[in-house]
């Protein structure tokens, strides 16, 4: 992280992650392979110490040589059935929401020209699990209108993120909720004033992640959006034919996970096919 943000510096593609996705789906599938999208595996189908294939929540059972999971440790070893009192480790806590601020203007406007500012407003900074639903004293904001690009983003945004506490968020009811994203927004955006120029009297429109949004998408258990704190840099696993790329082999972020995939792809099952 240190060699990306203060040495490399950071960038974005204009049209987003998406335009990344759209051109690995193209390459993937040019090369004869089958996306199947909601098809969530219910189970990795595993006989004489080896994954012989995945059954989905569907019924439908998907024979393979070998097995790659992009699910995170945890979550795959639960899938092959392995209790988690025999698991060598526990799974990650740290989760987060993300506060999404759409502007009427642009941020540069406001006199916010950064990409992405690292703040704390406390005199020490605590890098763990917060006792409320969110901890609005650190985080990072981020503008994708200041990257460098030829032509202006069509919409000024700003983005937030804080820690926040997985089992408070997936504690409450769906009217409370409701409110309490509503309620953190507030007091997210007004603790970031003075970090970066009060922009909330040109705020269109707004919308929060939480954990339990991270959990529905990828079902890491506590919203884990990094995955376990421990890494299995290899990614082998207790089968010989299974393997595990993505945030809990060992990169980070979006760029991490597909090159994890990448790597993990080139080593286990294309040098052996």
């Amino acid at each position: 992280l240190f060699r990306s943000i203060f040495l490399e510096g950071l960038a974005r593609p204009f049209a987003g992650v998406r335009l990344i996705l759209k051109h690995l789906v193209k390459k993937f599938r040019s090369l004869g392979g089958d996306l199947r999208l909601r098809s969530r595996v219910q189970r990795i189908d595993v006989d004489d110490g080896r994954a012989t294939g995945v059954t989905l929540t569907d019924g439908t059972e998907i024979a393979a040589d070998r097995v790659m999971s992009s699910a995170g440790w945890y979550e795959t070893m639960r899938m092959c059935g392995e209790p988690a009192d025999q698991q060598p480790r526990d799974p990650g806590r740290l989760s987060f929401v993300e506060s999404f601020s759409w502007l009427d203007c642009q941020p540069q406007e406001l006199g916010i020209d950064t990409t992405i500012v690292f703040f704390n407003q406390s005199e020490r900074f605590h890098w763990r699990v917060p006792d409320e639903l969110v901890d609005p004293t650190s985080g990072v904001i981020c503008s994708p209108n200041n990257f460098a690009y030829e032509q202006p983003l069509d919409e000024g945004a700003i983005r937030v993120t804080s820690l926040a506490n997985y089992r408070q968020w997936r504690d409450l009811d769906r009217p409370d909720y409701e409110s309490a994203k509503r309620h953190w927004y507030d007091r997210v955006t007004a603790a970031i004033v003075g970090v970066v120029p009060d922009f909330r009297p040109h705020v269109v429109a707004t919308d929060m992640f939480t954990p339990t949004t991270i959990e529905r998408f990828t079902l890491h258990e506590n919203g884990a959006v990094y995955g376990a704190p421990w890494k299995r840099y290899d990614g082998t696993t207790h089968l010989k034919n299974l393997f595990i790329c993505g945030t809990d082999q060992g990169w980070v972020g979006i760029i991490g996970a597909i090159v994890s995939g990448i790597s993990m792809a080139n080593r286990h099952v294309l040098r052996s096919t």
